[in-house]
């Protein structure tokens, strides 16, 4: 990405920003727009927010009941996928 960053780039690497997977140069462009840019910044610090959010709910014990559940339901998607032939 050049040293110019629009919303569309600073968008699109969002989630690789939060992970901190972007080279260095492309994390400074990508942080220098959203002291910017007050649209994407509000956007960034939603999803910030929800990483944290989710992350903390991920921490937590299941119940057993429910993570039956949901293995039950990730079997029943994964047995009614059927490989395609290309």
């Amino acid at each position: 990405m050049s040293q110019d960053c629009d919303c569309g780039d600073a968008q699109d690497q969002i989630y690789q920003y939060l992970d901190a997977e972007l080279d260095e140069a492309t994390a400074t462009s990508v942080r220098s727009h959203l002291d910017d840019c007050s649209g994407c910044f509000d956007s960034f610090d939603f999803h910030r927010r929800l990483k944290t959010v989710i992350k903390a709910h991920l921490s937590e014990e299941m119940p057993d009941s429910l993570s039956e559940k949901v293995r039950a339901l990730i079997h029943e998607e994964t047995s009614d996928v059927r490989p395609t032939s290309g």
